[in-house]
């Protein structure tokens, strides 16, 4: 199974111009706002911050820098956030600026609805403590706001509890409810999977994801990315997941895996970043994950996680699936699937899945 970028052969001209009548005809589920900056952004505002370039100080040298380019594990793959975290943390409009971009990119890639994830408090700053995390989230709902108006597409966001760090699952929670009716549509729990599956989630992770269960506030849970299957089952059983981020060590429990399929349980795919961390290794494998989701005819989405560290995009992500022999029928699945595992209200929904038929050129009747 090879695993190679195929290159763009469309001229940039053409380009432009197919850009402006590229149909929405794609649904993102799993992507991280703060791992989804421009590089050209973050090279900006690393400079005009007066902090250190890597390299020679050029953007080919900043991209070089922050694209894992070997697999390892999870950890070595969040490494280079720690290089442009700076430019953004307390800062609200470099918050908005990032969500903005954010949607004319989305957009770019053909995107009608996507759900983008990150931590409010992952963006607080001990140096501006009159930032908040509702601030914060405030910022990045203007910038989908002016993004939606802009660029034609409808963005919602996801809050993520960081594992490790449970005290905080409860004011995400609460952040939840305050603007459930402004943008955010759901909430994750991330983070460095591997090292707490064996003592399984403490107890405020389970009374917040529990407590967002009976408010019926959506829930989506990172599993079987890092850790191993039990991982996945726990996220279904404890944390009330209604949707897997990852979750390729699922086809490790075959009973598991099973009651997965019986009850239509969605996996948000990653291709790129699934090899990148290590959680699959085409050297061990005889296909990658998605390929048995695709013949199982299992209920996953395509995603792209992390673009600022995989440095590949979702146009790519389904260049490598193709490549391993999924077809057009089985992408035009997997966004339907997206639209109907979306955390959207039932009639915004019903819309967006009427919308994709339109761009896909599906008649009723």
């Amino acid at each position: 199974m090879s695993f190679k970028k195929k290159p763009i052969l469309i001229p940039d001209t053409l380009g432009e111009e197919l850009h402006d009548h590229l149909p929405k005809s794609r649904v993102e589920l799993h992507i991280h706002l703060d791992g989804a900056i421009r590089h050209e952004t973050i090279w900006e505002l690393l400079k005009s911050k007066n902090i250190p370039l890597p390299g020679n100080g050029s953007l080919t040298a900043l991209k070089r820098d922050l694209s894992v380019r070997k697999p390892k594990d999870l950890m070595h793959f969040l490494d280079g956030f720690k290089t442009f975290f700076p430019i953004y943390i307390g800062n609200l409009r470099v918050i908005e600026r990032i969500a903005l971009e954010f949607c004319e990119d989305e957009a770019g890639h053909g995107v009608a609805y996507v759900e983008a994830r990150f931590s409010p408090h992952l963006m607080l700053c001990p140096k501006a403590p009159e930032v908040t995390t509702q601030d914060i989230i405030k910022a990045v709902l203007a910038g989908f706001k002016e993004g939606e108006t802009k660029y034609s597409i409808k963005a919602r966001l996801i809050l993520c509890c960081m594992r490790g760090r449970p005290d905080e699952c409860i004011e995400v929670l609460r952040l939840c409810e305050m603007f459930r009716n402004e943008g955010v549509v759901g909430m994750d729990i991330a983070g460095d999977e591997a090292s707490i599956c064996e003592s399984g989630s403490v107890e405020q992770e389970i009374a917040a994801f529990s407590e967002a269960k009976k408010l019926g506030i959506h829930r989506t849970v990172h599993a079987g990315e890092a850790a191993p299957a039990k991982s996945v089952e726990e996220a279904l059983d404890k944390l009330h997941a209604e949707r897997i981020g990852h979750g390729y060590r699922v086809l490790e429990d075959e009973t598991l895996y099973k009651r997965c399929l019986k009850e239509n349980v969605h996996f948000e795919c990653c291709p790129h970043s699934s090899i990148f961390t290590g959680s699959v290794s085409l050297e061990h494998v005889v296909k990658h994950p998605v390929i048995q989701f695709a013949i199982d005819d299992a209920n996953f989405s395509i995603n792209s996680d992390d673009p600022t560290i995989t440095n590949t995009y979702l146009p790519e992500e389904y260049d490598i699936v193709q490549s391993w022999g999924l077809t057009e029928a089985h992408l035009t699945r997997a966004n339907f699937n997206a639209a109907k595992a979306s955390f959207l209200p039932d009639d915004e929904k019903r819309t967006l899945i009427k919308d994709l038929r339109k761009a896909y050129g599906v008649i009723d009747g």
